[in-house]
């Protein structure tokens, strides 16, 4: 017997990580989701987690009428220009794959984020921010690290301001080191959205090396104006009936 579509449905694409909060973070935004919008909502990963996104869309394009897919992805690195995009050509042949545009970095994210760490600046006189992401080879995701970094510095008063990607810590923490400042206080901003094994890897590197100087904010989804910014999304893009 021939399936039968049944209504619509909303799939979370996170990118996947070897540490278990990044999925259970995700399960937990899930549930937040289905508490604001009218959709059933499933979740899927890009790598390393299961069910991956292939396997998802497999089992269900011909199971929905509309399958939206919001990707949890800040950089349009390789992954989301290769990997994601060429996996919804694929499975969507009956045109009923629809995916929503990812949150902007700098129009949607920045705004918020100096909102959110103008209020854990200690001193912005003594203040470094350093700003970190997970590594890709796409020279677009640095630019867009570096001018994110840029504004955010300008917008929250800090003099200082460094970039870099998770993994390449070293030289970094040795210029800082070289900083002769007792007052020195280190505002650690690691861009992701959720706590998985490279944010939690980023942090350890910095509390092991300044111990209290450092404050690190918290995976972007912990906080509720980055959430609010995804619901938003969300109810602009998937119709209010299913």
């Amino acid at each position: 017997m021939k399936n039968q579509k049944n209504n619509n449905v909303l799939l979370l694409c996170g990118h996947g990580s070897r540490s278990k909060l990044h999925s259970i973070n995700l399960k937990k935004i899930k549930k937040k989701i289905e508490e604001r919008i009218n959709i059933k909502v499933l979740i899927s990963f890009l790598e390393v987690n299961k069910p991956s996104l292939e396997d998802c869309l497999l089992k269900y394009s011909k199971k929905y009428d509309k399958i939206f897919i919001f990707p949890f992805l800040i950089f349009e690195g390789n992954h989301f220009k290769n990997d994601f995009k060429r996996l919804i050509q694929k499975y969507n042949e009956s045109g009923n794959v629809v995916l929503i545009e990812k949150l902007s970095l700098l129009n949607e994210i920045l705004p918020e984020t100096v909102k959110i760490l103008k209020k854990k600046l200690k001193t912005e006189k003594n203040t470094i921010l350093v700003t970190s992401s997970s590594y890709s080879q796409d020279k677009f995701v640095l630019l867009n690290l570096q001018k994110y970094t840029k504004i955010l510095s300008k917008e929250l008063n800090v003099h200082k301001s460094f970039f870099h990607y998770v993994g390449n810590e070293t030289k970094l923490i040795e210029k800082l080191k070289l900083i002769k400042n007792e007052k020195l206080s280190i505002l650690l901003h690691p861009i992701f959205l959720f706590q998985g094994f490279l944010y939690s890897k980023n942090k350890k590197y910095f509390h092991d090396s300044f111990f209290k100087k450092v404050t690190v904010s918290p995976s972007l989804m912990n906080e509720n104006r980055i959430f609010n910014l995804v619901i938003k999304k969300l109810l602009t893009k998937i119709p209010s009936t299913h």
